[in-house]
């Protein structure tokens, strides 16, 4: 895909490696150890015997197909996956493609039009700054990352295709320009620098466009009903293509959202998809300002990838603190006068209202059936996992696996993205996060917790950790599976039969994404996440800062409230887990036993009418009880599940006076693995560390 030419002299990528592609044994070899854990040894059986043929037989033909393409070409993968992920994909690109940022908030609240302003300079200028090659060259750890996705930054739009769509990427002068959208109508500034008198007009004089009439809404739609619809809309009249071009040349768009949400899941929707209508989701990206002065991002993700976006969300963060910290006569506009904007309006017809009818039915319909659900864990982070001696990722992935095993009983196929940009043009592999390790792990906690010591627990979880984090070391050196896999099956000719690997239901379902996961962790964020990749499954973005970690989940209301419950859960059980594997049953039990103790003394102590609920604070107690971590109120019937139990009204109204007892019990990691579980019955929190026999 051709790109910005004058992005691409200032960071050429030609000066890094090409990406490898993997010897077929390797491939094969890793597949079956990932695999495997996720099917009957029966149903993985005639997989084996197709994969050993396919080896055999017509793989190492691919293979050399694949090395003869490699040697001609920068990226041998890149145009295959770009088409098979992202432009024959004919899903909803708002809901199943799109990612979304929301920022912390600004020290001192700013208006949403200097808020605006202020956001729409920086990114102009992080364009100047990209063109005119000022800026360092990205790099992990000294080591340089491609850049190639900077051509794609600014002036960019997909488009839908009546089979595949694709993207424009407009020259620096056709795309000078910033598109605004408020109260469902879309504007044109035009100027070098946004000021925050532009902004305010756009708010003051503007009416609400009726919904029928949101152009807007129809890029939410699914792929091929948007491409009718675009279609018609290029039909109605010959001052809507040049219209459409006006606003799909723009360098990016910028949301000035009326609403102002309150609450963490408000505003995590809100940056996800709004209402719809002031949104342009095919456009590279858009900023988003509410009302209340809250703000955000949504990246289109056919040809960048949300980390490299975040350098800019940096760039943007930081100048929005530094303008909110001045003195008001200082934080105004720079160029406040001197402004062009221009509203840009459709023509309709009744085909067109019709096509948006059904836009708006799909889009409201898609929002009732799906739950999007946050947690946030702060009763430890990055930091205390660091000290249990192992890598926090794979930490966190192994708790999405037991949270999942523990609601559903059964393993998912999982994905995790693996960057590839140390080579030139490189985007993700696939980290699998499953393996032989991770299975009879989560077996042992939920299955059969009785006949496994805590120190076989302990051992199993170091095991599932270390080989997460060895798996995903090798896809970030470009041995990983499933981009070789793809591009084996690509390098079929036309004609050629397809091998029957890649029909084989073990094959495709390993791959069917239950749990598509990927973490981006930077303090600017409050607020990540996306949809899910299959109907079945859900959308898992997470954070991992030095005192807490975030979740963000998504899904078809399969319970993505009840899974964060459980993945609270599962971090609590693993820190416990890995802090006390040395100790004896015996011991564990005693510490148990006097943590009931107490909660009985409390219990009793509160029906009492002539004691307090809470003990008196000490006048020489100036410590505070531990934060616990908090997420949405778990909903859904999770029948099967008996190792939980609902809080009841009276436990929940003593659970102060627990906390004022917990400085007589021996052991703070049983405090931290119970802190959390103080409406619950003791005993059942950590039924899955007491097994009968060791």
């Amino acid at each position: 895909m051709p790109g910005n030419s004058t992005v691409s002299q200032m960071y050429p990528s030609t000066a890094l490696q090409k990406l490898p592609i993997p010897e077929l044994d390797d491939t094969i070899s890793r597949f079956v150890t990932v695999a495997r854990p996720l099917f009957s040894e029966a149903e993985f059986k005639s997989c084996l015997a197709k994969l050993n043929d396919f080896a055999a037989n017509e793989g190492p033909v691919l293979q050399a197909r694949l090395k003869e393409r490699a040697s001609s070409r920068e990226n041998w993968l890149e145009e295959w996956w770009n088409d098979y992920a992202y432009f024959h994909n004919r899903a909803s690109v708002c809901f199943n493609v799109n990612y979304f940022f929301g920022f912390r908030s600004t020290p001192r609240p700013l208006t949403q039009a200097r808020l605006a302003a202020t956001l729409i300079e920086s990114a102009v200028r992080f364009r100047d700054d990209l063109e005119c090659g000022r800026l360092e060259h990205d790099n992990i750890r000294g080591k340089p990352m491609c850049m190639h996705q900077y051509q794609y930054m600014f002036g960019t739009c997909r488009h839908p295709g009546a089979s595949k769509d694709w993207t424009d990427v407009y020259s620096r002068a056709e795309s000078s320009h910033i598109a605004v959208a408020h109260k469902g109508r879309f504007f044109v500034l035009r100027l070098p620098e946004a000021t925050t008198a532009a902004a305010t007009n756009i708010i003051d004089n503007t009416e609400r466009l009726e919904r029928t009439k949101s152009i807007g809404i129809l890029t939410a739609a699914l792929r091929d009903d948007w491409f009718a619809a675009r279609e018609c809309l290029l039909q109605v009249s010959s001052d809507n293509a040049a219209t459409l071009h006006a606003l799909e040349s723009a360098a990016f768009l910028v949301s000035l959202d009326a609403a102002s949400p309150a609450t963490h899941k408000e505003f995590s929707l809100a940056c996800h998809c709004g209402d719809g209508v002031d949104r342009y989701f095919d456009k590279n990206f858009q900023i988003i300002v509410f009302a209340n002065g809250r703000y955000g991002f949504n990246g289109e993700h056919s040809l960048t990838d949300a980390t490299t976006d975040m350098r800019m969300c940096n760039a943007m963060v930081r100048a929005a603190e530094d303008i909110s910290l001045k003195h008001p006569t200082q934080a105004q506009s720079t160029a406040a006068k001197g402004f062009s904007i221009d509203e840009l309006k459709f023509g309709y017809g009744t085909e067109l209202v019709n096509h948006i009818h059904r836009a708006i039915e799909y889009f409201d319909a898609t929002v009732a059936a799906h739950e999007m659900s946050t947690l946030t864990f702060d009763s430890y982070g990055k930091e205390n996992i660091k000290k249990m001696k192992v890598s926090p990722d794979a930490f966190v992935q192994m708790a999405m696996q037991l949270a999942y095993y523990r609601k559903l009983r059964h393993v998912p196929p999982t994905y995790e993205s693996a960057s590839t940009k140390a080579f030139s043009r490189g985007r993700t592999e696939t980290s699998r996060s499953v393996s032989h390790y991770s299975v009879e792990w989560c077996k042992a906690m939920v299955d059969s917790p009785e006949t496994t010591s805590l120190q076989a627990k302990a051992e199993l979880l170091k095991q599932a950790i270390v080989h997460q984090s060895q798996f995903t070391a090798q896809c970030a050196k470009g041995n990983g599976i499933d981009r070789h896999m793809l591009g084996l099956e690509h390098a079929l000719l036309a004609g050629e039969a397809k091998p029957a690997i890649f029909s084989d239901p073990v094959f495709t379902g390993s791959r069917h994404w239950k749990l598509s996961t990927s973490q981006i962790s930077d303090s600017i964020l409050d607020a990540y996440g996306w949809g899910e990749v299959v109907d079945d499954g859900f959308g898992v973005a997470y954070r991992i800062e030095n005192e807490s970690l975030h979740f963000n989940v998504v899904s078809q209301r399969l319970g993505s409230a009840r899974l964060c419950q459980y993945l609270s859960d599962a971090l609590m059980d693993m820190r416990f887990l890995l802090s006390n594997a040395h100790k004896q049953p015996h011991e564990i039990m005693a510490e148990v036993d006097a943590v009931a103790n107490v909660l009985t003394s409390i219990k009793l102590l509160s029906s009492s009418p002539k004691r307090p609920l809470s003990p008196q604070p000490r006048a020489t107690d100036n410590q505070t009880s531990p934060r616990l971590p908090t997420s949405e109120t778990p909903t859904g019937n999770d029948q099967q599940d008996h190792s939980f139990r609902s809080p009841f009204p009276t436990q929940t109204e003593t659970a102060g006076a627990v906390v004022g007892e917990f400085e007589r019990l021996p052991s703070n990691e049983v405090i931290c693995a119970l802190e959390t579980r103080l409406s619950r019955f003791v005993k059942e929190s950590l039924y899955w560390a007491l097994p009968s026999t060791s």
